[in-house]
């Protein structure tokens, strides 16, 4: 049968109605994109913090003229019956909510669960090309969300068309190239600077909505509400927030952070519903753990729940956020125990595979025992990115040379690594990624990483000299070779 939708205002939501389109995206929602019965007052009551109309399919559940009807003869039927009686009256309400029972239960009883479009958005250009755009876009934004986040602190008019426009910028980048932000920010790690975990969140809730294939439009929205949701902190204490023993007093000023940054956003004109929606939710969690109102399970808004999981990650990777750093690999272990329990378990296992276990610019060690360094993603085998591969100790000159492989070209890898000086290159049995580590292994400075990224992947490539089959001489070192190769 055909849907037969109408129109219906909030107000007039009434127990036994069907609600099969909202006013919005469904993934703005907690509620299943199927529809839903509205079974009781408290239903009514969710949608209302959402919507301010929804369409409802009356061949499922009730119209407002059957609610009309159904309470006339309820009234004149009250003072006939008896209140046992009373409770079996025929209704169309009660028809409708009979015929419904059980997709209803079954809605209720499906954990909350989103379409996944693979492959909706590819990668247009090279690493190499998108980094100075990537670059002028980070700047930008940077400098935007500084100033902004000092206009609404002090509630007055920000310059919101400014800040959409980097939003929309890098936004743009992560579609055509979602190695280039994450590049970039690394090479940020050791930068004080008080915005880097919003745009690091940013980036991530930004990956996993373009991984899953959300519209442009919810990207924007999810990537400004991310820049966002800490405003509210700015004018906090600073030893308050860097205090990793609150009590409860401290507790619960550092959480008023989220309804400040709502009601700053508020009187500084700020107007998308959406974008305050996933603020205000972001900090709530699957088990009703969080706050500040302590939602759980369905009535966290989707986009918020990304927020939310977006942010913890980096929370756990970013050493002035946890008393101990968490190397990717481990934060995504961590995030994936908190599966059903923080967060929703299909979301964390999405998002896992988004970011990937090991993100570009994560210091790895290979099966061999070489120690290389994540330079881009292979998006349909994450497992298996391109890897800089860097001299052993003690082959190496006083600056370290490097080979580029592909991990996903196994075979080719191995002999590459072999004709590198790799011992253990045709031993192993599994050519791959033992585990990451600690960046600092690597002692290598970040302009110079900044230059590796300048130029395409190359797997033939090898100190930015061409191998010929061996190994780039001592002498021709990796800071000599890249200034060569760049005439400086």
């Amino acid at each position: 049968m055909s849907l037969q939708q109408l129109k219906v205002f909030i107000h007039e939501l009434e127990v036994g109605m069907f609600v099969s389109a909202l006013d919005k995206p469904w993934a703005e929602t907690p509620f299943p994109i199927q529809g839903f019965m509205i079974k009781s007052l408290a239903d009514a009551s969710r949608v209302k913090a959402y919507c301010d109309y929804v369409y409802i399919d009356v061949a499922k559940g009730a119209s407002p003229l059957d609610i009309k009807n159904a309470a006339t003869a309820n009234s004149s039927q009250r003072n006939n019956r008896s209140s046992g009686i009373a409770e079996n009256i025929s209704s169309p309400i009660n028809k409708s909510s009979s015929q419904n029972s059980h997709s209803a239960s079954n809605h209720s009883s499906v954990p909350r669960s989103f379409v996944v479009k693979p492959y909706i958005y590819n990668k247009t250009v090279e690493l190499a090309k998108e980094i100075p755009a990537a670059r002028r876009v980070m700047n930008n934004l940077v400098g935007c969300l500084s100033v902004a986040t000092r206009q609404i602190t002090k509630c007055g008019n920000f310059n919101l068309d400014q800040l959409q426009e980097s939003v929309d910028s890098m936004v743009d980048s992560v579609v055509r190239c979602p190695d280039a932000f994450t590049w970039l920010l690394r090479l940020r790690a050791k930068d004080p600077h008080t915005h880097d975990h919003s745009i690091r969140s940013s980036l991530w809730a930004t990956q996993f909505a373009r991984h899953i294939g959300l519209d442009i439009e919810q990207l924007k929205d999810l990537c400004l509400a991310t820049l966002l949701k800490d405003v509210g902190k700015a004018g906090m204490d600073r030893t308050l927030l860097r205090k990793p023993d609150r009590n409860a007093e401290e507790e619960a000023e550092y959480r008023s952070f989220v309804s400040a940054s709502v009601e700053n956003l508020k009187q500084s004109d700020f107007e998308n519903r959406r974008v305050l929606n996933i603020i205000k939710f972001h900090c709530e969690r699957y088990d009703g753990s969080g706050f500040p109102k302590g939602c759980s399970g369905k009535r966290i808004p989707f986009l918020a729940a990304v927020a939310g999981i977006a942010s913890e990650f980096d929370r756990l990777c970013n050493p002035r956020e946890v008393t101990q750093t968490l190397t990717p690999s481990k934060a995504t272990g961590r995030l994936y125990e908190l599966r059903g329990q923080a967060f929703a378990q299909d979301l964390v296992i999405e998002f896992i595979r988004s970011v990937g276990l090991y993100p570009a610019g994560t210091v790895v060690e290979l099966t061999t025992g070489d120690v290389g360094m994540v330079v881009e993603q292979n998006p349909k085998s994450r497992l298996s990115p391109r890897v800089a591969v860097f001299e052993t100790k003690e082959n190496s000159s006083d600056e370290p040379n490097y080979i580029f492989v592909d991990l996903k070209n196994e075979q080719k890898a191995r002999t590459q690594l072999g004709n590198f000086g790799s011992r253990r290159a045709l031993e192993v049995n599994k050519l791959a990624i033992n585990k990451d580590i600690d960046p600092e292994t690597l002692n290598i400075d970040d302009q110079l990483l900044n230059r590796l990224i300048a130029k395409p992947f190359d797997s033939t490539m090898t100190g930015l000299l061409a191998m010929g089959g061996s190994k780039a001489p001592s002498n021709r070192g990796f800071l000599s070779a890249l200034k060569q190769r760049l005439s400086i």
